[in-house]
Formats: C-alpha cells, structure tokens, sequence
C-alpha cells in the first residue's frame, strides 16, 4: 500500500487583477477594515453594489499579506455558495462550495469553504477543528440569517470563536428583535449598527445601479373568510388578517388578477427585448411549490414557454439558475432561491407575487433587478406588485431616497415614464379578482406618477469597470478558465462512473473498489483527494479495467 500522500498548501492568489479595479467605496470601505480595531467588520451595502467583490478583495488582501491562510464563506444557500466559489476562482482564491461536515475539514490544498448556515448549524465542530488549524477569515453574507433561529446564531459563534477575521456583509440593515446576532453592534432601536454603509442614494449618485420602476397593480377581490362572503380592492383599510387574505386572493394563481399582471409583465419584457436588451429575461418570486408551479403554467400559456421553476428543496435549483442566468429563456420562476444574493443581471422585469411583506424581503427582491449589464445604454427595470398598502409603503421608502438623491443632484432625474396599461384556512377561499393599474403611489408622488429607484443612465460613464472587462472578454471570446472546485467535482464523476463500472464487471462490492482505490492512491476518503490524485484515480481504474482483478 502506498503511504499517504503529502497535500502542499496552496499558494497566495495572483495579484489583484488590473483589469477589475474596486469602486470608490469599496476602496473606502476597504481601508475603513483594515483600520479597524476589533476582529469583526461589518458592511452594509445596498444590493447590487458589490459586496461580493469587496468580500474577495478583503480576502485576497489578507491572503496575501499572510494575515490569514484560509477562508471560510457561510451564505444562506447552496446556490449562493457556489457563486462565491466561482467568483472567487476568478480572483485565484479556490474555495470549495458546499463540503459536507461528513467529509471533515477541507483538505489544505484549497484557501477554504463556502458552505451555508444550516451546514454549520448541523456540524459546527468540524467547522471549529478547521479554524483552528489554519487561521481563518469568516465571510458571512447575509449575516442576519444567523438571527432567524436562535440555533444558527449560537452554533456559529461557537463553530468561528476562533476565527482570525470575522467580515459580516448585509445587504440592507436589519434588526434583531429577539435573537442578537453574533459580531454584530445594535442601535438604541435594535437595528445593526454596521462600520461601513453605502445606501441607495449613493448608489444613485455613484450611478452604480439599473432604474427601476414600481408598477402597482389595483383591482377589486372576492373572497369567503369565517363562514363570511367579502369583496374590497386595495383601497379599502381592513384588519391585518383580511388584508393578508385580500392579497392572497390577489396571488391567487388560478384568478384574473395574476393573469392580467403576468399579460401586462410578458408585454413589458418583449419592449424591452425589442428595445435593444434581446436576451432580458423576466422573474416572478412566488409564495410556494404548488403556487410556482401553476404560475409556471399560467405563463407558459402567455408566453409560448414554460419557465424554470426553482425552489429551496430543488437538488437542482443551482443549476437551473445557472442556465437561466447564461441563456435566453424568457422568465424564471423561484421560491426564496432569488431573494438575495443571486446575480442574475439580465432580469429586467419581476412580478413580485408572495404576500411576504417585510421590508427586508421586499427589498432583497428589488435588489434582483437593479444589477446593470453593459448594454444597452438605457436600461429600465420593472417590478410590478400588488398595490397593497403595506407594499406600496415599502415602494414609498425607496422613493424617498431617489427623492432625496435628487435632492442632492438633480441631473439625475428620471427622464423614462412607465407607458400606460393597455385595454382554506378560516374557512378562507379565494372567489374571484380583477387587476387595474393603480397610478397613484401614496403620498411620495403626484398623481400620475410611478415610483422610480436610482436615475435612468445618462452617458456611457455609467458603466462599471467590471461590465466594461466582462464585455471586453465577451467580444473577444476568451472562455474563462474552469475553477479548481469545478475540476475537482468532473473528476470525482468521472472516478464514481470508472468505480461503478469496475464494481459491476468484477462482480465486487462499490464499496470494497472505492476502498481499494482510495488506498492505491493514498487517500483516506475520495473527499480528501486532490486533484492530482483524482486524475491518478482515473487513470489507474482505467488501467484495471483492461488488466487484472485487483487484489
């Protein structure tokens, strides 16, 4: 039997590339960390602006400054994860996405992990034999996940105690009613008080983000509640539970309401195909399973086709965002799984169709469609919702910083107008709905107006470096390379596929070959392999395939 091979570390990322220079306020912000006193740093960016990038840059810049020789992503799921492994791959740094707590702490060849909360909630041991080996920064994206169950907070100050850096990025503030979150500092009002922030409106002056307009669709509802036949539009003030079931009557898959606002948004999305953008797509946030997939079919009769459906218990929810984001499908339709985080910037059209009314969902999904591409120059956005109270007031907030980034520079005015729409619980049942445009947004515009977020682009300098580097590498054609993790994983499928071939013609137990190919080149379990000893694997059952039993 061979010893156990000896895994080399990996070596410190590559310069920063020339190419992918950061923002003013990630400079701003990067600088702020490396200045602060305590171990933990928190950032609160507006989505869209950049987080992830800032994240890896921090990482980089201590990997490299031997601050730190590993680090460790936890994101809300396992798409997310995988997003910050690639993203990390184009900036040298490998990370492995989504390990198993099963498989132990990730081999050393590897910078790290980038694993989800719930993980860690199921292992946090092995999360904390990991830091202690190695000195680990913590990113945690969408930190205040770990406030949702009492649980999760609690196993992750225990998993990354020791952690040498602890960077917590959020997309918006929020607040901690009864779960503190570890790391972070709360205001007298119980909001996160973050040591860096960068808010809507100075993503509008930074001209970092795509406009976006609210199209609040009215309409009268019908529905039976408490043995009780009730009919009331939008207008009408009703009691917390009615209003919840007014909205569900709105969402309701099978009623003319959602009909009409699916019409009215498939419309929307063949303007802005036909206006210079031909592969924008379209996203509808649904309230669950069997709400998304009736949706899926309503749209599938609008549109000419159907769409993806994702959902957080997909084992290939992942790879269908993967495909929506890369191709020229029309319309995606996802529970939760794009509510933050995910980086899709062809989406120009949304229905938001969920009766979630918190603002900090409400502005995680706007947060999907205001990511710019770099053309076409004009590129207006459109979120179309029910105009129910409590969404329209989360609608005004954002309208109020656009007013007050005007305030402070009023070039940037909107100049594009949204064109005008054409011609069991509680013995709770929905009867029936309508839809109207609802033109009048409460109290923050005139009538008439729709809400607008971030100005509409007025020269090409609105483009990013980024978007002006990917588009670079786009018309030239140069294929990105494939990132170590993805090597790693098409080797392991091709090693299960040999083991599994083998198995079955020698007539051997999976199991006995898997050990015996595990010994041959010195690992203890195919999670441990390198890629080397993954392409020796390989190469070694394929020799055995064509030569003798092995013994």
């Amino acid at each position: 039997m061979e010893a156990l091979s000896v895994i080399s570390l990996p070596g410190a990322p590559a310069p920063w590339p020339v190419a992918r220079p950061l923002r003013a306020w990630q400079e701003a912000a990067l600088d702020r960390m490396h200045e602060a006193p305590g171990q933990s740093f928190l950032l609160s960016a507006t989505p869209a602006a950049g987080k992830t990038t800032f994240g890896l840059r921090a990482a980089h810049d201590l990997l490299r400054r031997g601050l730190v020789r590993r680090v460790c992503v936890l994101a809300p799921t396992t798409h997310i994860c995988r997003q910050w492994a690639a993203d990390a791959a184009r900036h040298g740094i490998d990370l492995e996405p989504h390990r198993p707590n099963a498989d132990g702490p990730e081999p050393a060849d590897r910078h790290g992990v980038a694993v989800t909360y719930q993980t860690v909630a199921a292992g946090p041991e092995v999360h904390m034999r990991a830091c202690a080996a190695r000195g680990t920064l913590l990113i945690a994206d969408e930190p205040h996940h770990m406030g949702e169950l009492a649980a999760w907070g609690l196993t992750a100050a225990r998993a990354f105690s020791g952690t040498r850096m602890r960077l917590l990025l959020s997309g918006t503030p929020f607040r901690s009613d009864n779960t503190a979150i570890p790391w972070v500092r709360y205001d007298d009002e119980g909001v996160s008080s973050a040591d860096h922030v960068y808010t809507y409106t100075d993503a509008l002056i930074d001209g970092v983000c795509r406009p976006i307009t609210f199209m609040a669709y009215g309409g009268e509802m019908e529905w039976t509640s408490e043995g009780r036949s009730r009919r009331a539009d939008f207008e009408v003030a009703l009691p917390r539970q009615e209003s919840a079931r007014r909205l569900r009557t709105a969402l309701d898959p099978e009623g003319d309401w959602i009909g009409e606002v699916l019409r009215d948004a498939d419309a929307r999305l063949s303007e802005c195909r036909s206006e210079g953008h031909p592969d924008a797509g379209g996203l509808v946030v649904a309230a669950d399973k069997a709400h998304a997939q009736k949706i899926a079919d309503r749209l599938a009769a609008i549109a000419g086709e159907r769409p993806a459906v994702v959902t957080s218990d997909d084992p290939d929810a992942s790879a269908g965002i993967d495909r929506f984001a890369a191709g020229a499908a029309r319309w995606l339709v996802s529970v939760l799984m794009v509510s933050e985080g995910v980086d899709i910037p062809r989406l120009r059209v949304g229905v938001y169709a969920t009766p979630a009314r918190t603002e900090l969902f409400f502005r995680q999904v706007v947060g999907r469609f205001v990511r710019r591409t770099p053309a076409p120059r004009r590129q207006m956005s459109f979120l179309f919702l029910p105009a129910d109270p409590a969404l329209k007031a989360l609608a005004a907030r954002v309208e109020e910083e656009r007013r007050h980034a005007l305030e402070l520079l009023p070039d940037l005015e909107e100049r594009d107008a949204p064109a005008e729409r054409a011609s069991s619980e509680n013995g709770f049942v929905a009867l029936s709905s309508n839809a109207r445009l609802d033109d009048v947004i409460s109290g923050t515009t005139a009538p008439g107006d729709a809400l607008h977020l971030f100005a509409d682009e007025a020269s090409p300098a609105f483009a990013t470096p980024f978007a002006v580097h990917a588009a670079k590498t786009e018309a030239a054609g140069k294929p990105e390379p494939e990132p170590a993790y993805r090597r790693r994983e098409r080797l392991r499928d091709e090693r299960a596929a040999l083991v599994s071939q083998l198995a079955r013609s020698r007539r051997l137990g999976h199991r006995e070959m898997n050990a015996w190919i595990n010994r041959e080149v010195g690992v203890r379990t195919v999670g441990d392999a390198t890629a080397e000893q993954l392409e020796r694997a390989i190469e070694r059952l394929r020799r055995e395939l064509r030569g003798p039993v092995p013994r």
